[in-house]
């Protein structure tokens, strides 16, 4: 997936730099294209060139276009500036406002910008232009926002939106090696710093006893001070906002390996992005019913087990929202069948707007219940960020239980590797102050 956060000083790129870690990576200037049912729009790093963008792909409304993306820019300054302080909701601890007061009283413009619309959704900032029926940008905005807050504009929360919508222009990135790396690096330093790893060991009973935590697993049982659950899996009541009334997405996901001489093909002139979010077209009713667009691809360089790069081999995924229910209700054949008409259809997708089918050299498909085998859960990407779950009743990092934690998706400030990031600091500052400096 595509990273956040790690341009200098950023908010990633901060935590990475303080526990030491040395990871490669690479800018992103033309990361992603949205492929609208009349129209394809290139996402921009540089500033300069998204607005020419904007202009070019949006000549009915230019002016307004403009206007209202000048001001959820300035929206998503007042917001990053807050997030930059380490404030954590919703809080209940004075360490849990990190440096927002100080920031409040040398930006008080900001902040009162923030008080006006905290309670505001996506769309009222489209109401506020008249462009609440001006189908190519809320084309737009909603496939962005299916990805990055798990809703759309009628209920995605303007302020933490706004970040998601504009942190294009401040940078995205591809991590070496994909994700993972930055996941093997931070398990090589937890054991530099003395921790201990048990891969593979998925928690079968976790028990409150004697001020402890009694925690059992296949390959290892034992009892500690404090947990952390960043699973977004529930082991008991209050252990985490799985068991919640808040609902979540599954996911279909296909993973495919393509020639690479795919490289080579161009859209419309322009060399291939990291990245493709296109909107099904209506005749794809099973993109409507068993899942819901949009269908999102990512290329990237293979690598094997060993982190080696595969030669003459790019690896593809496509994903898509889907609903968690249901899945099990089919019969064995019926799922199959299921299963391999949302792997045409989403093909059928990506091969309007490129070749794919001539490239293509392996896939296979994964549904809710390959989530559910694998990861011990249907649901991924948290809750959508409304402005119930984002503003106001966020998912605080404690728990209602004794040093339990819960961080990653489901906890403030919500769906995404740099808010997951965010939650896990948020959590280690609360332990810190809690359990560490008494």
């Amino acid at each position: 997936t595509i990273a956040f956060g790690l341009e200098e000083q950023g908010l990633l790129d901060t935590l990475i730099k303080e526990l030491q870690l040395d990871l490669p990576f690479q800018l992103l200037q033309h990361p992603m294209d949205i492929i609208l049912s009349d129209r394809r729009i290139s996402i921009y790093q540089n500033q300069k060139r998204w607005d020419e963008e904007l202009q070019q792909v949006m000549p009915e409304r230019q002016k307004d276009v403009q206007a209202f993306w000048k001001k959820l820019e300035q929206i998503s300054e007042y917001v990053y500036g807050v997030t930059a302080t380490g404030v954590s909701m919703p809080i209940s601890r004075p360490y849990d406002l990190g440096k927002l007061p100080s920031h409040a009283l040398t930006h008080p413009k900001a902040m009162l910008h923030l008080a006006r619309y905290a309670t505001w959704t996506v769309e009222d900032l489209l109401r506020k232009y008249h462009l609440e029926s001006y189908e190519p940008l809320r084309q737009l905005i909603d496939v962005q926002l299916m990805d990055a807050a798990q809703t759309d504009c009628t209920e995605a929360a303007l302020l933490p939106s706004s970040l998601a919508l504009a942190i294009y222009r401040r940078g995205s990135f591809y991590i070496e090696k994909g994700m993972g790396q930055l996941c093997e690096l931070l398990a090589e330093r937890i054991v530099e710093l003395g921790g201990e790893l048990i891969l593979a060991a998925t928690v079968k009973e976790l028990t409150y006893e004697q001020k402890k935590w009694h925690v059992t697993s296949r390959k290892r049982s034992g009892e500690f001070d404090i947990v952390i659950n960043n699973t977004g899996v529930s082991f008991g009541k209050g252990t985490s906002y799985a068991d919640s009334d808040s609902f979540s997405w599954g996911a279909f996901r296909v993973d495919a390996l393509l020639k690479d001489s795919f490289w080579h093909q161009e859209l419309q002139g322009r060399p291939l992005p990291f990245a493709l979010q296109i909107v099904p077209s209506k005749e794809q009713t099973v993109l409507f019913s068993d899942v819901h667009g949009p269908v999102y691809a990512t290329f990237q360089p293979a690598y094997d087990d060993q982190g080696e790069k595969v030669p003459k081999e790019i690896m593809m995924t496509i994903s898509i929202h889907a609903n968690e229910d249901g899945w099990r209700k089919e019969s064995k054949d019926a799922y199959k069948a299921i299963k391999q008409q949302i792997t045409d259809a989403m093909f059928e997708e990506i091969q309007k707007v490129i070749n794919i089918k001539d490239y293509l050299i392996y896939e296979e498909s994964g549904t809710p219940l390959t989530y559910k085998k694998y990861m011990g859960k249907t649901s991924v990407g948290g809750f959508p960020l409304t402005v119930r779950n984002a503003i106001t009743k966020p998912k605080s990092v404690r728990s209602p239980l004794p040093q339990l934690y819960i961080v990653g998706e489901q906890a403030f400030p919500g769906p995404g590797t740099l808010s997951s990031a965010l939650s896990g600091y948020h959590a280690a500052r609360a332990i810190m102050h809690t359990h560490c400096l008494k």
